[in-house]
């Protein structure tokens, strides 16, 4: 957390596979008082469990969730023909995905929109708007969204889905409290790509390197490259690379000001 005027660190940064049919961590369970609604899926010829859990279900590792809601108890009784209930707190989304998450470690969380329900984050989960996730202590998820921005989200953090706009070019995102490291490149000239809201201030950019932390009395950001423009109480003030501000919750940002050097590491003669 960046302190007034303290500065900001910096944040350093794989992939964990999984077996379909091995069970690696506990599951919810789907009952029919979870999901009201549900879609029928019927098992062609040549199809297997993984398959099926891997096309229809959004996390394939709650296969045994399936099985429970349709009351199936052994795996071998899929057969050509059975028709299956996939409950929609279970199957793939059909909206657009604003960011997949592409690396997770620690204890992580998400929750759809409007759902009271948190489950365990997982790589290659697919965010849409009004989602959420939080991360608890040396939790951290890293997000890839469709314009092609990257955020690493830190511990301790919680953020929203808020709006995607522009088919994907421009997203925003509510950050309640925590941190993010944030990697914008690459996007057309002209679009704000990512804006970031928290209890005190905005931070819109277009293509930069930035660090922002929040709580809900105040927030600091750390331009590392590019430029990153922060608005709180009708007034913005554009950070370049280099620099820094802080807002207080209801007062307007700091004037930019530099941050300090990093450290030079030198070898022992």
């Amino acid at each position: 957390m960046l302190s007034e005027p303290a500065p900001m660190k910096r944040i350093h940064s794989v992939f964990c596979g999984f077996l379909l049919l091995t069970l690696v961590q506990s599951v919810t369970a789907a009952t029919p008082q979870d999901a009201e609604e549900f879609q029928i899926v019927e098992v062609k010829r040549g199809d297997t469990l993984a398959k099926i859990s891997k096309k229809y279900l959004e996390d394939p590792r709650q296969w045994p969730a399936l099985l429970k809601y349709n009351k199936i108890a052994n795996p071998n009784l899929i057969q050509p023909g059975l028709k299956l209930k996939v409950p929609a707190n279970l199957a793939k989304q059909k909206a657009q995905v604003v960011a997949v998450v592409i690396f997770k470690t620690g204890n992580a969380q998400y929750a759809r929109a409007k759902k009271k329900s948190w489950h365990a984050v997982f790589v290659k989960l697919g965010l849409y708007v009004e989602d959420q996730i939080k991360t608890a202590a040396y939790a951290s998820v890293h997000l890839q969204l469709s314009n092609r921005a990257v955020l690493r989200i830190q511990p301790e953090s919680h953020i929203i889905v808020n709006k995607v706009e522009r088919d994907g070019d421009n997203t925003i995102f509510t950050m309640d409290q925590g941190r993010i490291f944030a990697y914008v490149q690459g996007l057309k000239k002209g679009n704000s790509g990512l804006q970031i809201r928290t209890p005190s201030a905005v931070a819109a950019v277009r293509g930069t390197v930035f660090d922002l932390s929040a709580d809900d009395k105040s927030s600091g950001l750390a331009c590392h490259e590019g430029q990153v423009d922060v608005s709180a109480q009708n007034v913005t003030v554009e950070v370049p690379e280099g620099m820094g501000t802080f807002v207080k919750k209801g007062e307007p940002p700091m004037q930019p000001f530099r941050l300090p050097a990093p450290p030079q590491v030198t070898r022992a003669p």
